[in-house]
């Protein structure tokens, strides 16, 4: 029993240690975004918001998020367009919905004020971050 206890409390505390770890580097991008969605007229009432607004806007883009890496892909390996092609129509589809997401979550936060050329421009960086990832995807797809 006091085995079974002590597994029990083990896998408690690595979990919670590993919820802490993701928790810390969504709050530390979200504070960074934030600061440079401000420059373009982001506002906001806590740090707290801006961190539960990138949240928010990871799960609302997550399914957006498989769809604007999946179809370019598959465009690439049906051979409808060229690996470049398709890198490009990833950025476009990846800006895009990732703007879609953060303005459905800014219209119904209170509590975050974000104007669309902070969004825009938050969602062009994210997608310009991830064409490395995208590049080695297609890579490995063929």
């Amino acid at each position: 029993m006091k085995e079974k206890l002590k597994e029990l409390a083990g896998a408690l505390l690595g979990y919670s240690v590993v919820a802490v770890v993701i928790l810390a580097v969504i709050a530390a991008i979200a504070v960074v975004s934030g600061s440079i969605m401000r420059l373009f007229g982001f506002e906001y009432r806590s740090v707290w918001s801006i961190i539960l607004f990138f949240i928010i806007v990871m799960i609302v883009g997550f399914p957006l998020e498989v769809l604007s890496s999946a179809l370019p892909a598959v465009f690439a390996d049906l051979g409808r367009c060229t690996q470049r092609q398709a890198v490009a129509l990833y950025v476009i589809m990846d800006t895009l919905f990732s703007a879609v997401a953060m303005a459905v979550t800014d219209h119904f936060m209170d509590s975050v004020s974000a104007s669309d050329l902070s969004i825009l421009v938050i969602s062009f960086l994210f997608a310009a971050t991830s064409i490395k990832d995208f590049k080695e995807k297609l890579g490995k797809d063929r």
